[in-house]
């Protein structure tokens, strides 16, 4: 643990250092995780998670207080040696620093269990994973939001999962290490489903053997899940028909499936026989099934269904972690080999260890290959699914490799391979291939703003410090963090459910003079702000005659008054004359 924990502080130090401050590192979830925690820290309500600045007079906010827990509990510890700053500073960058030790240490482990022991695939599989591109973004300092502690949660399940036939405990903890990560946001839902079926079609296969293990972690999964929804939900919305976070609909397929593999395992006592089984299975999916359209199927939709039109065409569609493997293709293509590459081979690899495997250790495969396969599968649809998948990639390709060709676990050279088919590798050709890959198709240029140019960091924000206590519209993207530096309300934030507020702010930048001025009258607006260094063209390409277009033109309507923020900052502010 030791070795793993001074990796990740070499690479921390080494690869992720920040010249301008972790405060500045910070993303915009990281951003607004901050601010949860620090209302937490204030005394806002453990079950309460709106956000009363944002679209006031608030929004409820879909994420979890799993995570506001720990990093509250660093800072109230760390102020009364460090003060409030100082604590804030300090949990920003030692919070995703242990996070990437114990991800590391799980890699390993897996390449571990997975390899029989090879010391060499256990150092591969730590190489591809300190190389995994997508995935170290979420494991810099300032990294806060949730996306790191799902990975190492996701980790963790795989892991104990490859022992559930060996394990009743192992098989428990694998439960619970999945309701975990179901518990803090319902990203990885794939991959946990992948493997709870996983665990059902073991217990299909093999019957009697496998049962207690199989009970484990179907009653912890059960047990877990619903302590956890106790206990980070109030009694009143443990039903709530909600997809984006832990509410009914999950905990429905969570205490609902345990039970009902709980129950298999009950029946198969008084008649064991592989088909029986499998019509037992049956019928809990079915009754699954039928009671998610009964109970929620007339309420649930799915979260971006919710957004406005004009929000998604001018927000969604335009967010890079987004992007679909499709639209990458269009776009960008040799963006496609540092996201995907690493991944499919490790599946491929996997695939071809699972041909080769005795019976005995053939689950284990299986494990590995749906948990890689439905994450791999989630990137295709949103690119931010690549950071799981790449992590997950690491032990599974060295553990592969070190089973299927045994001289290559001599010596460096798996090491070697491992650092060749990295993803950092495949992004660094990228841009070697893009000329050949530019003579022979035709694409539309994946072009994002300069993120130097963006106003988006907390010291973008410092300017309205000084500003009394107001209302602002302000661009999505710098929303969280005039929360942060500021005590100001804010309506537009990047977060699906906030869809009346984005649409507030887009409706108002796209509006003429006068209509402009009655949006920020009937809102009782106090500030607006815009991006100078990174207007949105967007907005201005389709209302020239719009606020954001006058603006950048410096044709300021009466209705607002310049406010002198300095010659250097990054945006403007306007102040509204009532």
């Amino acid at each position: 643990m030791v070795a793993v924990l001074g990796l990740a502080a070499a690479f921390a130090i080494k690869v992720l250092w920040i010249k301008t401050g972790v405060l500045d590192a910070m993303s915009t979830d990281d951003a607004m995780r901050l601010v949860e925690v620090r209302d937490l820290i204030n005394g806002q309500a453990w079950s309460d998670l709106h956000q009363y600045r944002l679209d006031p007079p608030g929004l409820l906010m879909h994420w979890s207080r799993l995570i506001d827990l720990p990093l509250a509990l660093s800072i109230l510890l760390l102020k009364p040696l460090l003060g409030t700053h100082q604590a804030e500073l300090v949990t920003l960058t030692l919070w995703p620093l242990l996070l990437f030790a114990v991800a590391l240490a799980l890699v390993a482990a897996i390449a571990r269990q997975m390899s029989g022991g090879a010391p060499t695939a256990m150092l591969g599989a730590l190489v591809l994973a300190m190389l995994a591109m997508p995935a170290l973004a979420h494991f810099r300092p300032g990294s806060i939001d949730h996306h790191n502690a799902q990975i190492v949660l996701v980790l963790a399940m795989m892991l104990f999962a490859l022992q559930i036939e060996r394990s009743a405990f192992k098989a428990a903890c694998a439960g619970v290490a999945a309701s975990a990560s179901l518990a803090v946001g319902v990203e990885m839902l794939p991959a946990i489903a992948t493997v709870s079926v996983a665990v059902a079609g073991l217990f299909i296969w093999r019957g009697a053997p496998v049962a207690r293990q199989v009970s484990a972690f179907a009653g912890a999964l059960a047990a877990s899940s619903l302590g956890f929804a106790l206990l980070l939900l109030p009694l009143s919305t443990l039903a709530a028909p909600v997809m984006d976070a832990l509410g009914g609909p999950l905990l429905l397929l969570t205490v609902g499936g345990g039970a009902g593999l709980i129950l298999m395992v009950g029946l198969d006592r008084l008649r064991s026989s592989p088909p029986l089984r499998l019509v037992a299975a049956m019928g809990v999916a079915a009754a699954l099934l039928a009671a998610s359209y009964l109970l929620f199927g007339k309420s649930l939709m799915f979260p971006y269904a919710q957004l406005d039109p004009l929000v998604v065409s001018l927000w969604l569609d335009n967010v890079q972690e987004t992007i679909s493997l499709p639209k990458m293709l269009r776009l960008g293509p040799e963006e496609a080999l540092g996201f995907y590459a690493c991944p499919v081979i490790a599946l491929g690899v996997a695939v071809a260890a699972l041909l080769r495997s005795d019976p005995s250790d053939r689950f284990r495969w299986v494990i590995v290959i749906l948990t890689l396969a439905s994450l791999l599968g989630v990137s295709l649809w949103e690119m931010r699914g690549a950071a799981g998948a790449a992590m997950v990639a690491a032990p599974v390709f060295a553990a592969g490799v070190a089973v299927l060709w045994p001289s290559l676990a001599i010596g460096g050279n798996l090491v070697l391979l491992a650092f060749v088919v990295s993803p950092a590798m495949f992004a660094t050709l990228s841009g070697t291939a893009k000329p050949l890959i530019a003579a022979v198709f035709k694409w539309e240029p994946l072009v994002f703003d300069d993120p130097a140019t963006m106003c988006r960091s907390v010291s973008d924000a410092t300017p309205m410090r000084r500003l009394p206590k107001g209302r602002v519209m302000a661009p999505t993207d710098i929303g969280p963090a005039i929360l942060v530096e500021t005590d100001h309300e804010v309506f537009a934030a990047p977060y699906h459910r906030n869809n009346d507020g984005n649409l507030a702010f887009f409706q108002l930048m796209l509006a003429p003079g006068l209509l402009a001025h009655q949006i920020l009258l009937d809102r009782q607006v106090d500030y607006v702000v815009t991006c100078r260094t990174a207007p949105n063209r967007l907005v201005m390409g389709r209302a020239p005659n719009g606020l954001e277009a006058m603006l950048f033109r410096g044709e300021a309507p009466g209705f607002l008054e310049p406010v002198d923020v300095g010659p250097s900052a990054k945006i403007a502010v306007w102040r509204v004359r009532r």
